[in-house]
């Protein structure tokens, strides 16, 4: 009987032993084997191409910034060079012309030499000035000499009249004779003939009545 018993308890004994050997063996063939990944999902996969697209625009974007930098550089450098090649190819500027000497004398010796602009300017300047009225008449007087030498018959006339509004002047009979001169030339003989005729009535001693009679005589 206690020979059964201690058999029993033996075979006991032996499966449970086997049983736990077999758990362990069970555990260690689980510990050996690699885990297997989950699958991605869509959406996981749609975000790592989103990603992907995202970095190589990035990549693209620095390489258009490099090639706009290097653009740039280039483009630089032949504008420099341009502008060197102009400033090599322009003659300097001519040097300022002197000052005008303003002085009565200047005007008339520019007058003399057909300097016309020069004489105005010199006249002019002596009027803004405000040159003595025994002066001012012979300035407008030359002024519009200037004009008519111009072959600015209308602005030579202005002069020409404005010689005429002084009380005394030894210069309104030249006036007469070219305001004369100055409407013949633009057409205007009633105009011309009443000036001739001006001088040749008002002005017999002056040096012009000769040349204002032949000239009436035509008209």
């Amino acid at each position: 009987m206690s020979s059964r018993i201690a058999l029993i308890a033996f075979i006991i004994l032996l499966v449970t032993l086997i049983g736990c050997s077999s758990q362990e063996a069970t555990r260690t063939e689980q510990k050996a084997m690699p885990a297997v990944p989950p699958k991605p999902s869509r959406e996981q996969i749609k975000i790592d191409s989103l990603e992907t697209v995202n970095v190589n625009l990035k990549q693209k974007l620095i390489k258009l910034e490099q090639d706009n930098n290097t653009l740039n550089a280039r483009l630089t450098d032949v504008e420099t060079k341009l502008k060197e090649e102009i400033e090599k190819a322009t003659p300097p500027p001519p040097p300022p012309p002197p000052p005008l000497t303003t002085t009565y004398e200047a005007g008339q010796k520019a007058f003399a030499e057909k300097n016309y602009d020069d004489a105005i300017k010199i006249f002019q300047a002596l009027i803004d000035g405000g040159i003595a009225e025994d002066q001012a008449d012979n300035c407008y007087y030359w002024m519009g000499e200037s004009y008519f030498g111009k072959k600015e018959y209308a602005e030579a006339v202005k002069h020409f009249e404005a010689v005429l509004q002084y009380k005394t002047s030894e210069k309104k009979g030249d006036a007469y004779f070219m305001l004369g001169r100055s409407f013949e030339l633009q057409g205007d003989k009633a105009k011309a003939k009443e000036m001739f005729e001006k001088v040749v009535k008002d002005y017999p001693t002056n040096n012009n009545v000769q040349k204002a009679k032949e000239r009436w005589g035509r008209l």
